[in-house]
């Protein structure tokens, strides 16, 4: 619909401002809901792709268990209960247990070779860890670990 120039020049600045502000208003949320669709569609995606991506972990999680069954664990290794001290070795030190009702957050100094150490005496002491992260400090390693115990119910 095309709008004679003449009609628009004829009409007062004040409703040619009013106009103005509507279109504009108009288009400002036209846009505004383009750019929250897409976002949600994102948003759906990503989560899509987290589910598939937890799910391809909860197989891969069993998978390795098969092949470490705790059948192999010696009976009194698998009946002790965990304690942060145990991490406070020779060549594994304990920087801090800051612990939470079903779990904690450890932080261990360490070297390399003892990382897979600390994740299997984690296994046996009935500990999943949530999460990790490894940075370099100093001649060790710093892990920090958010660990969860697997019958806190």
């Amino acid at each position: 619909m095309r709008i004679h120039p003449d009609i628009w020049y004829r009409l007062s600045p004040r409703w040619r401002g009013l106009c103005w502000g509507v279109s504009s208003g108009l288009m400002l949320f036209g846009v505004t809901g383009v750019q929250l669709h897409i976002q949600q569609q994102q948003l759906t995606t990503q989560q899509a792709q987290h589910e598939q991506g937890a799910a391809i972990n909860a197989r891969l999680w069993t998978a390795v268990r098969k092949l470490f069954p705790e059948d192999d664990v010696p009976a009194s290794m698998a009946t002790r209960p965990f304690s942060p001290l145990e991490f406070d070795t020779g060549e594994m030190r304990m920087v801090r247990w800051q612990p939470v009702s079903a779990g904690g957050e450890l932080v261990v100094d360490a070297v390399w070779a003892q990382i897979p150490t600390l994740f299997a005496t984690l296994a046996r002491r009935d500990v999943a860890v949530g999460r990790f992260t490894i940075q370099p400090e100093q001649q060790k390693l710093r892990i920090t670990l958010q660990l969860e115990r697997q019958n806190a119910g």
